[in-house]
Order: C-alpha cells, then structure tokens, then sequence
C-alpha cells in the first residue's frame, strides 16, 4: 500500500483512518505515516493545521478502541495468556502493580516505542486503569507524538527535495533506511541502557 496515495486520495479521512488502524495493531507504520504527512504539508498539498487535527482524532481514536478492547477483554484474557507463557498468577499481579504504578508513563511515552502504544492501552483496559486517567495521559502523548512527527516531516521537507535531486532513487532509500534503523537502535540502546 502506498501510504502518500492513500493519503492524497483520501485526505484528511485517510490520515484518521491509517493511524487509528495502525495504532490499533494493523501493521502500519504510524511514525512514517505522520512523517509522510508533514512532508505533504510542506509540499503544500496538505494544510498544516487540520492535518495535525486529523493525527490526533486518529490516534486518539485508535488507542480509545485498544482501551476499550482490552477493557471488554478483561482480566481472564490476561490470565490465560500468562498460563499460555508460563507465568504465574505472582506475574500477573506484578503485571497490574506495574500498569498501576508506571502505566501513565507508559501511555504518554509510548507513543514514541514502536510496539509499547499498542500494548500500554490494552493493559490499561485490562487492569482496569481509570478511563480519565488514561485519557489524561493517552491522549496527551497522541498530541504530542503527532506534532513532533508531522513537524518532523515538514521541517525535513526541504532537506529531503535537495537530498533526492543528488541522489538517484535506490541511494536515497538506502539513506533513509539506514537513518531510520541508527534511530530505532539508538532508541533501544537508551532503552537498554536505562535498566
């Protein structure tokens, strides 16, 4: 699927539906669908501001539906998937102490861990975390996590024209996927790092 004809055809409503799929666990790249954004709206062919509206209807659209699945799903899908991992009923407690004492962290930081947004809002439902808090915290880094990307993307937008027209099409792609991988694993080594 080419994401920037999705986009272009569907406009605003594209950008609400990709995000809120991918955010609900489709297997879409979210980071580069906001970025594919900003660089749209740098090429003017998308309005900065109710683009960045559309990202967060979006996501916050998308992570409300992981809440309230996780919520209908309940505590028993959790204890079966821990007995399917071997886990004790020890893990599973230490699971909701966890979501209870750093799930807000979680839901506002998620958003910039690949794979963490998907599962932070269904454990969320599961342990039954309040819904104002995790609107609270859910929401606000879907505000921030959009911004920074789509951002991201319209302030690359000049940098990007100048590096495709030196760069035949296979280098450039070969760029921004070596950029992209020294991103994700200088993430994880942070990650890594801070345990």
């Amino acid at each position: 699927m080419d994401i920037g004809n999705v986009i272009q055809h569907y406009g605003l409503i594209g950008i609400v539906l990709l995000l809120a799929l991918g955010i609900v666990g489709l297997p879409l790249p979210d980071e580069t669908i906001l970025t594919a954004v900003g660089y749209m709206v740098y090429r003017r062919e998308l309005p900065y501001l109710p683009s960045v509206l559309a990202g967060m209807v979006g996501a916050v659209f998308g992570i409300t539906l992981s809440y309230a699945a996780g919520a209908w799903l309940g505590k028993s899908l959790l204890q079966r998937l821990m007995r399917l991992a071997h886990r004790s009923e020890r893990s599973l407690s230490r699971t909701s102490e966890q979501m209870e004492r750093y799930g807000s962290y979680l839901l506002f930081f998620g958003y910039f861990i690949p794979g963490v947004r998907h599962i932070t809002a269904i454990l969320a439902g599961m342990t039954r975390m309040s819904f104002g808090r995790f609107a609270l915290f859910a929401y606000t880094g879907a505000c921030v996590w959009v911004i920074c990307f789509i951002s991201l993307g319209h302030f690359a937008g000049s940098r990007i024209e100048q590096l495709r027209a030196h760069l035949p099409p296979r280098q450039f792609y070969t760029l921004a996927a070596c950029v992209l991988l020294m991103l994700i694993f200088g993430a994880l080594y942070r990650r890594r790092r801070a345990k």
